[in-house]
């Protein structure tokens, strides 16, 4: 058994054409990105009680999807996650009073968004829109709870959303939904 332990920081020179030297130092290697089905198995916290400065996972539910990806640490920040943008004023779909026809799905950044707001967000990737999946980007941290995930109980998802489209809806895990989603662009 091996332990999943974030690469190190990459550091690599360039040298550019009697340039000199440029330094690429700090490449990012600890984000990813994850893709998986509702519901997610993860508890998030607030990083600073009462503000909008971000979550953290606080804990995984034993069993639960993000467990059985391995990739999502106890103490790991949340960046970013997909959430349904509406548009198109129209006839076709009606939310709060207001009738949109298209909607798509976006990264939207959550480093600065309060609990309740990225809660929304998470939500908003519902079967109501034909979605059963959340797309994630989470960063280790120094605080981050190293674990053992065996390979043979690793359960990840691709990186296209998993559906299946015929002239009925869209059906995921056997659970029908009147709608085809758009593919996601990030």
């Amino acid at each position: 058994q091996r332990h999943m332990v974030p690469p190190p920081v990459v550091q690599a020179c360039l040298t550019l054409l009697g340039l000199g030297v440029v330094s690429v130092s700090a490449l990012d290697v600890s984000k990813y990105r994850v893709r998986l089905r509702r519901p997610l198995g993860i508890a998030f916290a607030e990083l600073v009680a009462g503000e909008a400065k971000g979550l953290a996972v606080a804990d995984l539910v034993s069993g639960g999807n993000a467990e059985l990806d391995g990739r999502v640490l106890i103490g790991d920040r949340l960046l970013r996650c997909s959430a349904v943008v509406l548009g198109g004023e129209a006839a076709l779909l009606s939310l709060g009073g207001k009738q949109y026809t298209n909607w798509k799905r976006e990264l939207i950044e959550c480093s600065s968004m309060c609990f309740d707001d990225v809660m929304a967000a998470i939500g908003s990737n519902s079967g109501r829109f034909g979605y059963s999946d959340v797309v994630l980007e989470l960063a280790h941290t120094d605080v981050s709870e190293q674990r053992i995930v065996p390979s043979s109980g690793r359960r990840r998802l691709n990186e296209e959303a998993d559906v299946d489209w015929d002239w009925s809806g869209t059906k995921v895990d056997g659970v029908q939904t009147p709608l085809r989603p758009p593919p996601d662009t990030f």
